[in-house]
């Protein structure tokens, strides 16, 4: 259930320039064209829309972690952004974003989904961790830096 096992280097996006919040997740599903299929896309894009509008997934600390569920998946798949200029997500503390954890998985599977949102936050918590997402020049040492907290906090 590590999040650093969810992503891989072609799911993650160093400097995206996106003009809103939705442009933001658009661009994050699409990282799963090459995973998932059209039809498939489609119903995570509109998990995670739907669930946004309810909803900002602006969760504070430049952070947004946007998320949804859908019967459409039968395993979870993250992804990342680092906003090349902050973004306005209507997050809880007012602070644009700059870093953005998508999260999708399967309706059925509640529970670790939970769990997963709730690893992300923690790991967001830690200010050497958000500091070294900030630094990363390559998707790969985005995924060391999960991996190396991931070890230390869990």
């Amino acid at each position: 259930m590590h999040i650093h096992e969810l992503l891989s280097s072609e799911h993650i996006i160093l400097d995206l320039q996106v003009v809103d919040k939705f442009q933001c997740i658009h661009a994050l599903v699409d990282v799963f064209s090459s995973t998932l299929s059209d039809e498939t896309l489609t119903q995570v894009r509109e998990a995670v829309i739907t669930r946004e509008s309810i909803m900002s997934t602006g969760v504070g600390q430049a952070l947004a972690i946007p998320h949804g569920k859908t019967e459409a998946l039968t395993e979870s798949f993250a992804a990342f952004a680092r906003i090349k200029f902050p973004l306005e997500f209507d997050s809880i503390d007012h602070v644009p974003v700059q870093l953005v954890f998508l999260l999708v998985g399967p309706h059925s599977d509640h529970r670790n989904h939970i769990k997963r949102l709730s690893r992300i936050s923690k790991l967001m918590n830690h200010l050497e961790f958000r500091e070294g997402l900030y630094q990363a020049k390559s998707p790969e040492h985005v995924i060391d830096a999960i991996k190396q907290t991931e070890q230390i906090y869990f």
